[in-house]
């Protein structure tokens, strides 16, 4: 039996006006006038039912993501806190379980560039969104905590007429999921610390001790990504780039955000040049760094795996009472 029914999740998103599928990158003022009167009418109130997102924008992006020829979805669920449920990013973020029968032309990264160029950030009330895409026969086979707060307490906001949602109606084995992640976690931490102790050891100043300085701690923010990926989506992460894989999970946690990403008022180019360490320390002879960038670059990764870390704990634990009910 369902146990979260209600008028939002009941009624799937109705589509945008037609015109809103042909604005551009570089909207006309009218257009964007258009855009930002009928996400006004949609802004939920504070009182009653009303949901937590945007349902202009939330239309918008549905629009978009199945009608420019990025997606071909069976389904489209907003989960996490913006939909009453279990939170999953931080940020105030749309969280999108994008689940398709085939192999799409687009991957994730790719489709959130293309969103972002059409549904341009100023437009909106609600400034980030995450695509988790899936194939079906992966959602039918996988019983994660992810896909099981998705499904369970998900906002539907587009299905095919030919594909039956159904809610699950058994919980996830909460108990498994927490051993398989802690399991992960135990391995690994002490890994990604221990890179980090090493390159710290001393004051790296010759260029073979900067060399290993820099490599260890780009690979010991990689582990740190891939930790946290591994504790939240209950399998592994196919990447290595430091870039990518805080894009696909900044909004875990604001930290993270205010840590690593740039501004308009401060560069902040750690996650380039650990992407840059991560290769050229290692394959390019004449690698060479300041010690003091190296110090400050060091210095990031060591909060960062005090961000981590909690982070991970705390999903552990909650994990660990869910499955005590």
């Amino acid at each position: 039996m369902e146990t979260n029914r209600n008028n939002v999740q009941e009624k799937p998103a109705q589509r945008m006006i037609a015109d809103a599928a042909t604005r551009t990158a570089d909207p006309s003022a009218a257009e964007r006038s258009a855009f930002s009167e009928n996400a006004a009418d949609c802004r939920p109130s504070l009182t009653g039912d009303a949901p937590r997102y945007n349902r202009g924008e939330t239309d918008a992006i549905v629009n978009y993501l199945t009608k420019e020829g990025l997606f071909d979805p069976e389904y489209i669920l907003l989960f996490g806190s913006l939909a009453g449920g279990t939170p999953h990013s931080e940020a105030k973020c749309y969280d999108l379980l994008i689940v398709v029968r085939n192999q799409t032309a687009y991957n994730w990264l790719e489709a959130k560039r293309d969103l972002r160029y059409k549904l341009p950030s100023r437009w909106r009330e609600i400034t980030y969104t995450n695509l988790y895409v899936c194939p079906l026969s992966y959602v039918e086979s996988h019983h994660t905590p992810m896909l099981y707060f998705a499904h369970h307490q998900g906002v539907l906001l587009y299905c095919k007429d030919t594909f039956h949602f159904r809610r699950p109606k058994r919980p996830c084995n909460f108990a498994e999921a927490r051993c398989d992640a802690k399991s992960y976690f135990d391995t690994f931490k002490p890994v990604a610390d221990l890179l980090m102790n090493l390159a710290q050891v001393g004051t790296p100043k010759s260029p073979c001790e900067i060399r290993w300085a820099a490599y260890m701690t780009a690979k010991a923010a990689i582990l740190y990504y891939k930790m946290l990926y591994y504790v939240y989506h209950s399998e592994p992460c196919g990447c290595d780039d430091p870039v990518i894989l805080h894009e696909r999970m900044r909004t875990l946690s604001t930290e993270l955000m205010l840590l690593f990403d740039d501004t308009d008022t401060e560069g902040n180019t750690t996650l380039a040049c650990l992407r840059s360490f991560a290769r050229k320390a290692f394959e390019e002879r004449k690698f060479m760094l300041h010690p003091c960038e190296l110090r400050m670059h060091m210095a990031r990764v060591v909060r960062m795996g005090g961000i981590v870390t909690r982070y991970c704990e705390k999903r552990l634990e909650l994990y660990q009472s869910m499955s005590r009910t």
